[in-house]
């Protein structure tokens, strides 16, 4: 990476370490069920192994239960700290995800969940990951198809990243420009979303085109309220960042 490019980095991490910043963790986004009703809990609220059973067991006469396991599931794999287990529920999950399309292939939720879960297994089962792209790809388009704004723009925001992540062609789809394109949409849903922005900076970055990464980096420092005894050397950090970035500009 370019002297410029961790330069960014590092000022954006030193900046991170001392205030928090909106969207760094997952935000929550009310659950569609396959009926089309809204569900009171969020896509992201915690849940019990217990729990995903339960939904899993009712899931064959309650429709909306196996979308409600598969997004326990997701959590469950997401946050557990056991590599096996984290598999088994990203796979479980993924079974849900996938009833819940086959009721439903038109709830973006469902779809969500099952490329967010196939995205999952794949991290935890990197043999297999390969394979599993298309599968995330297809669920993740699905999805953007239906409902863009789903996660604060979290449909493009799978797929940028899947772009960015994934093997350039013959071996798999990488694709920088796709990239760039979904990161920007993912950014036109929910601009205040910062993962979207990151996003957006990393994938200009790898781009080696520095000027629009700065702009990205920038609009994300600018709202980021500095922690308490902190704010001179916020300023003098941002500002210090926005010379660097129009010293490129000039290049």
């Amino acid at each position: 990476m370019p002297v410029l490019c961790r330069s960014l980095w590092i000022i954006l991490l030193f900046l991170t370490a001392c205030a928090p910043i909106k969207g760094l963790s997952r935000h929550e986004t009310v659950v569609d069920s396959i009926t089309g009703a809204t569900e009171k809990s969020s896509l992201w609220s915690p849940c019990t192994r217990n729990q995903a059973l339960m939904w899993e067991r009712q899931s064959e006469q309650d429709p909306g239960a196996a979308l409600q396991a598969a997004r326990c599931y997701a959590v469950l794999a997401r946050n557990g700290t056991n590599q096996s287990v984290r598999l088994e529920n990203a796979v479980n999950g993924r079974k849900m995800a996938d009833a819940a399309v086959a009721r439903d292939p038109n709830n973006p939720t469902a779809h969500y969940l099952a490329a967010y879960l196939a995205g999952l297994e794949a991290e935890n089962q990197p043999l297999k990951g390969l394979s599993l792209v298309p599968v995330i790809e297809r669920g993740a388009l699905e999805a953007s198809r239906l409902n863009p704004e789903l996660d604060h723009g979290g449909p493009d925001r799978m797929l940028g990243e899947l772009y960015l992540r994934a093997p350039d062609p013959p071996v798999s789809i990488g694709d920088l420009e796709k990239a760039i394109v979904h990161y920007q949409r993912a950014v036109s849903q929910d601009p205040d979303f910062v993962e979207n922005r990151l996003g957006l900076a990393e994938a200009y970055l790898e781009d080696e085109d520095p000027g629009p990464a700065c702009d990205q980096l920038q609009r994300i420092l600018t709202r980021m309220p500095p922690a308490n005894g902190w704010e001179g050397r916020w300023k003098q950090t941002l500002d210090l960042m926005k010379q660097l970035c129009e010293v490129e500009t000039l290049k």
